[in-house]
């Protein structure tokens, strides 16, 4: 087997854009080329990767298994590349992050403030989301790290996850909701409740704890991994939600409060996730670090 770089580039454009001609553009090179790389690769793997039809080309399921691989090995290479023109004093390139909602919106300002200052020529790219959206990003090679809330027994074993700190959950509602001044969870049996999946597993103690009362029902459940919609359902309704502690207060101006129950509720953990035993560039690796020193600064008062 003799895979070459050229090979991998073709197939991969052609993955990403399911055209031949499409990817020919874009690789800047002729159809013919761009098929011939293809073929070759395909001869190397004794498997067809690709399908040509009348309104583009499509992966076979062996082209669907390399796509991925290839989209990772293309990315590393590419932040290899970076990272020895950074050790060598440039500071060009690209970094490319997943944060959740509370990251983005409570420690994001601050850091990429200080990051811009020291490396005003990179190219900064911020994807929000839960894990389960992270994941694919981390394992294409389109973000460099993530930071999320996590189970880590539900974390996959390609990853590695790294904690940062703690932060409790709340009860939000809108401003004047009839029972926004309870300090009883069980109370808020009889709403509506928009919740996030809990498939990635940091929301399955809240989960737990909601249906086990008889609060959380099917019934009584919309699913939306969304800040943005949970936020709107809550402050436009009398719908209840959860959000980490703090979230509420950031967006004050949204009409949504915290509910003073007369119990705690679960914490959420966020790490900061990566790909395992996959090298980040020295740009990536400053910026990691200034979160991991602003969570530190925050973690006696976050941890509680």
């Amino acid at each position: 087997m003799n895979l070459k770089l050229n090979q991998l580039r073709a197939f991969a454009a052609v993955a990403s854009l399911g055209s031949i001609r499409g990817a020919a553009r874009e690789l800047g090179i002729s159809q013919p080329s761009l098929t011939r790389a293809v073929r070759e690769l395909e001869g190397s793997l004794g498997e067809a990767l690709v399908v040509r039809h009348h309104s583009g080309a499509s992966l076979t399921p062996a082209g669907q298994a390399l796509a991925e691989h290839a989209r990772l090995i293309l990315s590393q290479l590419e932040r290899a590349q970076e990272s020895v023109r950074q050790f060598s004093g440039s500071r060009r390139g690209k970094v490319g992050i997943g944060l959740s909602a509370t990251v983005a919106r409570l420690l994001l300002p601050g850091v990429i403030a200080r990051f811009r200052a020291d490396y005003p020529s990179i190219a900064l790219s911020i994807n929000e989301g839960q894990l389960s959206v992270m994941g694919p990003l981390l394992r294409g090679g389109e973000i460099d790290f993530a930071i999320n809330t996590v189970f880590k027994a539900s974390l996959d074993q390609d990853l590695t996850a790294q904690w940062l700190f703690d932060r409790r959950f709340r009860l939000v509602v809108r401003k004047g909701h009839p029972l926004a001044g309870s300090d009883r969870l069980d109370d808020f049996a009889r709403c509506d409740w928009v919740v996030p999946h809990s498939r990635s597993g940091y929301y399955r103690e809240l989960e737990e704890l909601l249906t086990s009362r008889g609060i959380l029902r099917e019934t009584n459940r919309i699913t939306s991994d969304s800040f943005n919609t949970g936020l709107n359902v809550i402050a436009q309704s009398d719908i209840v939600g959860v959000f980490a502690e703090g979230m509420a207060l950031a967006h004050g101006l949204a009409g949504v409060v915290e509910v003073a129950l007369d119990e705690a509720l679960p914490i959420a953990r966020f790490y900061a996730v990566r790909l395992r035993d996959a090298p980040i560039t020295p740009a990536a690796a400053a910026l990691l670090r200034l979160f991991e020193r602003t969570c530190l600064g925050r973690n006696l008062e976050w941890s509680r």
